[in-house]
């Protein structure tokens, strides 16, 4: 939770943060995750009785195919997903923070996060960018770019 304290002056008002306790850590296939997760370690360990709840996601729309090749599809993607959230999980243990696996999701990435702000009510949501180009992005959209204009958490982008 996010404590505040205001002090209001003459002219001006400060906002103090004080304290983040769950954070959501937010890994996908087609980022950069080891350095979000780096990046994850070093905050909560700067934190006092901190958590972190990892969502592993892959921003999919839905595909037409045959029964057999969406079962073998799906198959490779929890392989590679499972193997993501061993080593981010092990990373962040290994370095003395609490975490926990949330939540594998194959779909709409920014939706299922958006649901999870909501299942969680972390205080903090921590995720890497693509980098897209802005002609891609205006073709494809972006996660980290939906997440953050719609979610009420403050949320870190890890570049």
């Amino acid at each position: 939770m996010i404590e505040a304290e205001k002090s209001v002056g003459a002219e001006t008002e400060n906002l103090r943060i004080l304290k983040i306790s769950r954070i959501l850590l937010v890994l996908r296939n087609d980022v950069d995750y080891l350095k979000t997760v780096d990046y994850v370690i070093n905050l909560a360990n700067s934190i006092k009785d901190s958590k972190v709840f990892v969502l592993y996601t892959v921003d999919l729309d839905p595909i037409p195919m045959d029964e057999k090749t969406e079962r073998e599809f799906y198959r490779k993607l929890r392989e590679e997903g499972k193997k993501i959230v061993e080593t981010a999980i092990n990373r962040l243990k290994n370095a003395g923070v609490y975490a926990e696996f949330y939540d594998m999701h194959f779909g709409i990435a920014a939706e299922r996060i958006l649901k999870a702000e909501r299942e969680l009510a972390p205080d903090l949501i921590v995720m890497g960018v693509r980098g897209l180009s802005t002609f891609k992005k205006m073709l494809l959209g972006s996660v980290s770019d939906e997440v953050t204009k719609l979610a009420k958490t403050p949320v870190l982008i890890v570049k």
